[in-house]
């Protein structure tokens, strides 16, 4: 019985593996366009003579319209499927991009960075609804890891990508060759669409077999989010993307400031950050399927990152103990993030995945920007000492939520 059931089970090991190939490798497009449009600021600035205001207007304008877009975009798959929104979202953001190198104007500039922005909106809405619907329960967590790995590996590639095609020819040749790897990824999934499965594709066999009960409805849905146990997950997205992008965003100079330390050294601080983070998830997503106690590996490292972020903001450490703190709290933050995707998924009904996790993807967005706004504001009123202690605080907070509700309310999950 074992050997016939093997095969099987090898061909759907290898139908996931070709699913996770597929929308990783967009989703490592999504980050690697993401950080593209603030490496175009030099270009822009040098011939066009933009200010300042004027680019920063521009990268506001990418970000504000991914973060507004989110859950319309969520409700959307879960009312009409992810496939089609994914392909769409993918060409949409491949092309806007693309398109800059032919820009003539600013305001077309700040237009293509607007249908950008819309196109990165889809990723996360409809990549947790595909991976919720193909991989199998007992690799779930190992699937949430990758896809977080794939976004980091676009995030890193970006910067040196972009610097070399345009040393090589020229900054509006480097943005129409990525545009057009993304838009060839694009087509392999459309291509390949018919092994991405989502819970609206499901539903709508089982309906037509067996008359089943129909998609939940947008307005079931956004009652859901008003629930205090989907709030709560949402502040504990928001609280812990605050960490993380405290440290990204001013990691190097608090360091440089506080412990005298060189540049290269602060960036390398930063950089082991960033790999043992990458290390950090793989290790929590072959932990998020072996235990259920995502709770208490969230607890620990929210605790153990909060000490941490206190040393170094207290104590004046060498180098090699600033090395390897860095790369504690990357370890223990990516332990964190498929344990917090694994807490999301055991929390939300079926037929959710889009609206919730486009839902806590927008709590990422706000932390992400809430943040620099707070560390940026302790330094211009000579207390940078205190941002690491501020960091620890959000840690603490974040841990905080771990203790109150997270199982969805029982009317609301079986409402259509």
């Amino acid at each position: 019985m074992a050997q016939l059931t093997q095969p099987g089970a090898r061909t759907q090991v290898n139908s996931e593996i070709r699913i996770l190939s597929l929308i990783g490798t967009g989703h490592l497009m999504s980050h690697f366009y993401n950080l593209t449009l603030p490496l175009l600021i030099t270009f822009l600035a040098a011939d066009y003579g933009y200010n300042p205001a004027q680019l920063g207007v521009f990268i506001a304008a990418f970000a504000i319209s991914a973060a507004a877009a989110q859950l319309p975009v969520g409700f959307l798959v879960d009312k009409i499927g992810a496939r089609a929104i994914l392909f769409g979202g993918l060409a949409l953001e491949a092309l806007s991009v693309g398109a800059m190198a032919f820009a003539d104007s600013y305001g077309m500039l700040v237009m293509l960075a607007i249908t950008a922005g819309l196109g990165h909106s889809v990723f996360h809405p409809a990549d947790y609804a595909i991976m919720n619907s193909s991989i199998d329960e007992s690799r779930i967590g190992r699937a949430f890891s990758m896809h977080s790995v794939t976004g980091k590996a676009g995030s890193a590639l970006a910067p040196i990508t972009i610097a070399f095609l345009a040393a090589l020819w020229d900054w509006r040749i480097a943005l129409i060759a990525v545009s057009g790897f993304g838009l060839l990824t694009a087509l392999a999934v459309a291509s390949q669409a018919h092994i991405l499965k989502d819970h609206v594709a499901r539903k709508k066999k089982s309906e037509t077999a067996m008359k089943r009960r129909p998609v939940r409805s947008t307005k079931a849905n956004i009652r859901l989010l008003m629930t205090p146990s989907v709030l709560v997950l949402f502040a504990f997205f928001l609280v812990t993307t605050m960490v993380v992008s405290g440290i990204q965003a001013f990691g190097i100079f608090t360091l440089i400031e506080l412990h005298s330390v060189s540049k290269t050294t602060a960036s390398t601080a930063l950089t082991t950050f960033l790999i043992a983070s990458a290390f950090g998830i793989i290790v929590g997503g072959w932990l998020a399927d072996k235990t259920t106690r995502h709770g208490l590996i969230a607890t620990i490292s929210f605790l153990t990152t909060a000490v941490i972020l206190v040393v170094i903001g207290e104590i004046n450490m060498p180098v090699f103990a600033l090395l390897a703190a860095f790369a504690g709290i990357g370890i223990l933050q990516g332990l964190v993030n498929p344990a917090r995707d694994m807490m999301v998924r055991a929390a939300m009904p079926p037929g959710t995945a889009g609206t919730i996790f486009a839902f806590m993807s927008t709590g990422r967005l706000l932390g992400g920007a809430i943040t620099p706004v707070i560390v940026g504001l302790l330094i211009t009123n000579g207390m940078t000492d205190k941002v690491f202690m501020m960091l620890a605080i959000c840690s603490v907070i974040g841990l905080a939520t771990l203790f109150m509700p997270h199982k969805p309310d029982a009317k609301l999950k079986s409402e259509t």
